[in-house]
């Protein structure tokens, strides 16, 4: 199969999932890689490395296109790359469809192939394309967000790194799931007192035994967050409630009663969902508002401040998932891999991500069904 790895074009975003490495193993099995200039550049891997492992190296996405049946990059298409798409590709990437009606257009439109990195499932429940951004996610929201506690970043002039003597400053995270224990994790490790929110008992018990021991877990059915947000230095949110709800973990009357100066990183950046008035997504280089005097951190792409690492971690779950694509692909490699058709979003114009058709009022297929009706067996 011919696998062409476009560039990032969203702002601030340096990712890339395919690196040189990975393309040398492509080739050896048989394979055709073609890699947009500059698709690693940000990240660290040169085009000389990739064309030093075999691949060609073309100027555009146009190019690249036209060549390729199978498009791996990290985020979403816009807009502006709807064009470039030919009919019947392969499309492997973060899609987040639900939120995107103009992009499920073209991808039934275009009758993509379109399998989202968030949405593979293992027969555990395990998402392996989304844990190792997850991981970062959390880790980085403590180190990005504590920034804008800094003087010279407008903040109040606050370290949360603990000084001997002086009362720990306090940190609240809501979820416990990857993001939150690494959040959390982060956090502990810089002195802080941090409390973790999670409605889901059994997640609490299992990683109780394993919680630094600053970590103090609540399930919100019996501790209300409210006096500990409203004491917090730092709030992370890594709980998934759905944009635009009518119920909210943090709504503005107590955003009203937090610290000032205090800061919100919401890592999900799910508008108006958890916290309500994370009303707009930032980037990297114009990351944050105050909303109350509190600072809001919406950055939709935090791992990409660390490019080189979450390339690197990325690229070592996406790889297998890769092969099985190339190796055997449409629909063979579905039947061989349930976590691989579980995560697709299109098929053959049909959509088939539920999230996406409840949310957008679409009709939409489970995808095994649309897998049978368009290759029965």
């Amino acid at each position: 199969m011919h696998i062409g790895v476009l560039k990032e074009v969203k702002p601030d975003e340096y990712r890339v999932p395919v690196l040189p490495g990975n393309v040398r193993e492509l080739l050896q099995t048989g394979h055709e890689v073609t890699v947009e200039s500059g698709a690693g550049a940000g990240a660290g891997f040169l085009d000389e490395a990739y064309r030093e492992a075999g691949a060609h190296v073309v100027s555009t996405a146009w190019e690249l296109s036209e060549a390729a049946d199978l498009l791996v990059k990290v985020k979403e298409p816009v807009e502006d790359e709807f064009a470039i798409f030919r009919p019947g590709q392969i499309l492997f990437c973060y899609l987040h469809s639900e939120t995107r009606p103009k992009l499920v257009d073209m991808l039934l439109e275009r009758r993509l192939t379109a399998v989202a990195f968030e949405n593979v499932r293992e027969s555990d429940g395990s998402a392996p394309l989304l844990r190792p951004m997850s991981v970062i996610a959390g880790q980085q929201a403590v180190l990005q967000g504590m920034q804008f506690l800094w003087n010279h970043r407008g903040g109040v002039g606050k370290s949360l790194v603990v000084y001997p003597g002086l009362e720990a400053p306090v940190v609240v995270v809501l979820g416990a799931g990857v993001a939150g224990r690494e959040a959390a994790r982060v956090a502990a490790a810089l002195g802080c007192r941090v409390h973790v929110f999670e409605i889901n008992q059994h997640t609490i018990n299992a990683w109780a035994p394993m919680a630094p021991p600053n970590v103090h877990l609540h399930n919100v059915h019996g501790v209300d967050p409210a006096p500990y947000v409203i004491t917090a230095d730092m709030v992370v949110n890594t709980a998934t409630v759905p944009p635009h709800s009518h119920r909210h973990l943090i709504d503005r009357h107590l955003v009203r009663r937090m610290k000032k100066g205090s800061v919100i990183v919401d890592v999900t950046a799910n508008l108006q969902g958890a916290v309500e008035t994370i009303d707009r997504y930032t980037t990297h280089s114009d990351p944050v508002w105050e909303v109350d005097g509190v600072i809001h951190f919406a950055v939709t792409n935090i791992p990409g401040a660390v490019a080189h690492t979450a390339s690197q971690a990325l690229a070592l779950e996406v790889y297998p998932y890769l092969r099985l694509l190339a190796d055997h692909g449409i629909p063979e490699a579905f039947h061989r891999c349930g976590a691989l058709l579980e995560g697709v979003t299109a098929m053959g114009g049909c959509l088939t991500w539920r999230e996406a058709g409840v949310f957008q009022g679409r009709s939409w297929m489970p995808p095994e069904k649309a897998l049978e009706s368009l290759w029965p067996v």
